[in-house]
């Protein structure tokens, strides 16, 4: 199908799933390298990040595989070196000892707040020519672009 074939906002949506492609590929380039070095890996930080949100709720490996679209082994094999590095606290569930209930811990919380910290002035470099509005804005449209992906996965 050429673009000739497309309508306006056909081109538009073609258009701007390409820009998003560019952008994902970009930024994974980019925090890729500013993991370097660092105690955790883009992966684990991910994971971890995941568990702030919620830090009182705790997840299985099930659970993460879903929300996370990751196969089980990889979350396992991330897990289980959170795990060996405090980060996250394993428990036995009471009915099933073979499945495992997961939770952040203090150490796992303060990681991931001072990496944050410590990757904000890149994070402010990337967005410092945005005014406030364009930011906000900007904010709005993903928040709403990611809330449809969530709500429409693929399985």
């Amino acid at each position: 199908m050429t673009e000739k074939e497309l309508n306006q906002r056909e081109q538009t949506q073609v258009h701007m799933t390409v820009l998003l492609g560019i952008i994902q590929q970009l930024m994974t380039t980019r925090q890729n390298r500013q993991f370097e070095g660092r105690e955790l890996t883009l992966s684990q930080f991910g994971l971890l990040n995941h568990f702030t949100h919620e830090p009182d709720k705790s997840w299985t490996i099930s659970d993460l595989s879903e929300v996370m679209e990751m196969n089980q082994p990889g979350i396992t094999k991330i897990v289980t070196l959170l795990v060996n590095k405090k980060l996250l606290l394993s428990t036995p569930d009471k009915l099933d000892k073979r499945k495992r209930h997961l939770k952040i811990t203090q150490k796992g919380l303060e990681l991931c707040r001072d990496t944050f910290n410590s990757l904000l002035p890149n994070i402010s470099q990337v967005f410092g020519d945005w005014d406030d509005v364009s930011l906000k804005q900007f904010q709005q449209h993903l928040q709403k672009l990611m809330n449809w992906l969530d709500a429409n996965r693929i399985t």
